[in-house]
């Protein structure tokens, strides 16, 4: 009989013109990666034990449903940059700051070529996520949890919300180069920082699933009707080896740990923060065609400090290592993709 291997899964996404209505085709791949954490639902029972019940329970009711999957590790390729774009950084476009939302489709596959169980999630929305990149490694994002509105399958048992159009098509892999942390630049108030080992850039949406009044005929499943996005919060980390001392660069850190960016000494309360600027160039098929540049603060001044340096605790390390890092840790007010 035919077997389910999860090297025969399928994972495709499609941006959604209406939100939480499935997405039309075409539909896309993320890019490389290895899990996904599907965002099968999750139900809120509520246990009732009442008067006269005794010491267990009388009855148990189901409460509100919820859809949360994540979809670790991504290595970003060129080309494939428009889930990162608009479903994660969402560059801001007049007074639209929403991310957008899109249709996740998952599918089991047997080995004979068969879906036997598809899934499509409608209205997901990204609430927390990262992008990052370490030494030797590639430039990748990692979605930390991702909510959706509705759930369809391609079981129609009867039992199941059914969807007969079943869009979704495996548009197979890309051919387009990644982005390798040895062909990036990391620049910090305007200066190149040359011993950059790490840097990991975080936003949280502060989505909150809201459940109206509504009733559900069909399969009687209080799913969420609206996920809301609070205040979108910024935070970026960069390790930085300092081997010279004398160097104005390596104290430039420092620097702006101290005035945070202000032209005279920093107890003035004139901060106006740095801008972190992250740019790196295609590696692989189409070699330096491409450059994704991440702008991580907008531009600093005395009214709207940008990018405020909230930490850089010094490592001293034990010799015979004799290379001190520093984790600056930024708040940022703003991010935009290029």
């Amino acid at each position: 009989m035919p077997t389910i291997r999860t090297e025969r899964a399928r994972v495709l996404w499609a941006a959604e013109s209406i939100e939480n209505s499935m997405a039309p085709a075409p539909y896309a791949r993320f890019g490389i990666h290895d899990t996904i954490e599907a965002p099968d639902i999750e139900f809120g029972w509520e246990p009732h034990f009442g008067v006269f019940s005794g010491r267990d329970r009388a009855t148990i009711m189901r409460g509100q449903a919820s859809l949360r999957g994540s979809l670790p590790d991504v290595r970003v390729q060129a080309g494939l940059t428009t889930f990162l774009t608009n479903h994660i950084l969402r560059p801001v476009a007049g007074y639209d700051e929403l991310v957008d939302p899109f249709t996740l489709y998952i599918a089991y596959i047997d080995t004979g070529g068969n879906v036997q169980l598809g899934r499509y999630f409608t209205g997901g929305k990204v609430n927390r996520a990262s992008v990052a990149a370490a030494e030797g490694q590639e430039l990748r994002f990692s979605v930390d949890e991702m909510l959706f509105q509705h759930l369809y399958t391609t079981r129609n048992s009867g039992n199941d919300p059914y969807s007969a159009s079943n869009p979704a098509t495996d548009p197979g892999y890309s051919s387009t180069g990644r982005f390798m942390f040895a062909h990036g630049d990391v620049t910090i108030g305007g200066i190149t920082f040359p011993r950059i080992r790490r840097f990991n850039l975080s936003v949280d949406n502060q989505i909150e699933a809201r459940y109206y009044i509504q009733r559900d005929g069909t399969t009687g499943i209080l799913y969420p009707n609206a996920l809301v996005e609070g205040r979108r919060v910024w935070r970026l980390e960069v390790d930085v080896d300092i081997t010279d001392p004398t160097s104005n660069g390596d104290l430039d850190l420092w620097d702006f740990l101290v005035n945070q960016g202000a032209s005279g000494a920093g107890d003035q309360g004139m901060t106006s923060g740095v801008q972190v600027v992250l740019a790196f160039n295609q590696a692989g098929s189409g070699l330096g065609t491409s450059t994704l540049t991440l702008t991580c603060g907008g531009s600093p001044s005395v009214a709207q400090p940008s990018g405020v340096l909230a930490s850089a605790p010094h490592s001293i390390p034990a010799p015979p290592a004799g290379v001190v890092t520093a984790t600056a840790s930024f708040d940022i007010d703003r991010v935009t993709i290029a």
